[in-house]
């Protein structure tokens, strides 16, 4: 259990008020103010500042106590969940993971990881980014696999594998294998995942790097998953933009097509996250040396 104080200065980092943190906590805002007194003396050290507009921040010596703070607190609820199994049950490795890669890639490093450790559970939630990491905060989930930077003084982040981005079409589209340029797209219907997603706003970021916008084409379908994306495509319904390791097999075999767009490259960075300093690294390690096997196999284009 996190001490109370701790908890106390955690949630005035959210909230960056101490009268919402006092609701929060259903604490008087003077508890909230010898809370921080208490660490700040504690510590021998300020942890919050305000500007010249009254705002509240951290110090560094205050962004380094919540790095550590919610480390502690995500690890404790990890280590009372496992405390509350029977003692005869398998462990469970608890991961999270961009749609994106959820639908395609990590399924595979599951599987590989279970067959190197038959003994274990693995429970792996989808979600955005930024879910992922407040996930990891709360102690629902040990590691994810996102492609979004992550700060160094919270969460140590290992680089997994570089993704380009490419246009697909279906082989029967008029422009399947040929190469273009960017606004011979637009005569064509653009197809991609919902708003308020990874995805879209890559896309967007995309299109308004080649200064295009999605109503520059001659319509547009939003979906909900990549898979749903990558089966209108093979029916024909249009095109879409999408991480070229997602749409490999369907490559391969010849059921999705690539349209090659002159002078255009896109690339992210997936990365493999926990908490910094977080109890149970070795075995989030574990999974991540089975996450660079499954890479360095056949599975894995480039």
């Amino acid at each position: 259990m996190l001490d109370l104080k701790l908890d106390t200065f955690l949630t005035l980092c959210e909230t960056r008020n101490y009268t919402k943190t006092a609701n929060l906590l259903n604490i008087t805002q003077p508890a909230v103010t010898q809370h921080i007194k208490h660490l700040e003396g504690y510590y021998q050290t300020k942890l919050l500042y305000y500007d010249e507009k009254r705002r509240l921040h951290l110090t560094e010596h205050g962004k380094l106590l919540r790095a550590y703070a919610q480390t502690v607190k995500a690890d404790s609820l990890i280590i009372e969940r496992k405390l509350k199994m029977p003692v005869d049950q398998p462990d469970e490795l608890r991961l999270g993971t961009l749609t994106t890669t959820g639908e395609s890639l990590v399924p595979h490093m599951v599987a590989e990881y279970l067959k190197q450790y038959p003994d274990k559970k693995v429970s792996m939630y989808l979600g955005e980014a930024d879910a992922l990491l407040q996930q990891l905060k709360t102690g629902r989930i040990q590691f994810c696999i996102i492609d979004t930077y992550c700060p160094p003084h919270e969460f140590e982040s290992y680089e997994l594998f570089e993704a380009d981005t490419i246009c697909i079409c279906s082989p029967e589209h008029p422009l399947a294998g040929k190469t273009v340029d960017f606004k011979e797209l637009n005569d064509y219907r653009l197809i991609f995942r919902e708003n308020d997603t990874n995805s879209h706003r890559n896309l967007m970021q995309i299109l308004h790097t080649h200064n295009q916008d999605i109503n520059n084409f001659r319509s547009y379908v939003e979906i909900g998953t990549i898979n749903s994306v990558q089966k209108m495509v093979m029916e024909n319904i249009g095109i879409s933009f999408i991480y070229h390791f997602v749409a490999q097999k369907n490559l391969e075999n010849g059921t999705l097509s690539q349209i090659h767009i002159r002078n255009f490259s896109s690339h992210a960075m997936f990365n493999f996250v926990w908490l910094k300093d977080s109890f149970f690294e070795p075995v989030n390690r574990q999974f991540l040396d089975v996450c660079k096997e499954v890479l360095d196999s056949s599975y894995f284009p480039g």
